[in-house]
């Protein structure tokens, strides 16, 4: 009986997922900017949807690299988003919100931006508190632009990537 059960629900979300592969890749590219997105990281579980997304994705068939360059592409236009956002309020960046509420995260932001510079705009896509302030702090810190932005392409490949193919490693086993 159990048995029966689990084989009707995976072979339904199999069904869902396979006749659905066109809609992947754009889901995971609003995922990936969600996260990279400050303040609506902190509602957008998608590390843990990328996981899901890449078993399921692999064991219908699909692709990782595009999915891939989904998600790293999602997730380094949310990055530029947010530098943008950064160099555009500078200096008033702590009494923006969350930060007027929680200026703790500012001050650790801008603290492991001074200490690390560009090397740690890759680190902070794998800290998950940090990821979507790191690069609001850069353009508030005015890093150069050529800077971030190859930072930030390097972060968000490495990112998507970290996060996708432990899902597809799964996915290879549901095969």
């Amino acid at each position: 009986m159990i048995a029966d059960t689990v084989t009707w629900i995976t072979s339904g979300v199999m069904g869902f997922v396979t006749e659905n592969m066109a809609l992947i890749g754009p889901i995971v590219f609003v995922l990936g900017f969600a996260e990279s997105i400050a303040f609506v990281s902190l509602l957008v579980p998608s590390t843990l949807l990328f996981l899901g997304i890449g078993g399921l994705h692999h064991a219908a068939g699909g692709s990782f690299w595009e999915v891939w360059l989904y998600g790293a592409a999602g997730a380094f236009i949310g990055d530029v988003l947010s530098y943008l956002v950064g160099r555009y309020f500078k200096d008033e960046m702590s009494g923006v919100w969350p930060f007027n509420r929680r200026p703790e995260w500012y001050l650790l932001a801008r603290r492991y931006s001074d200490q690390y510079g560009s090397v740690g705009i890759i680190g902070s896509k794998f800290l998950g508190a940090l990821r979507p302030f790191v690069p609001m702090v850069a353009g508030a810190m005015r890093m150069p632009f050529p800077v971030f932005i190859a930072a930030s392409a390097a972060s968000c490949l490495a990112w998507a990537g970290a996060f996708l193919s432990p899902g597809y490693g799964i996915g290879f086993l549901l095969r």
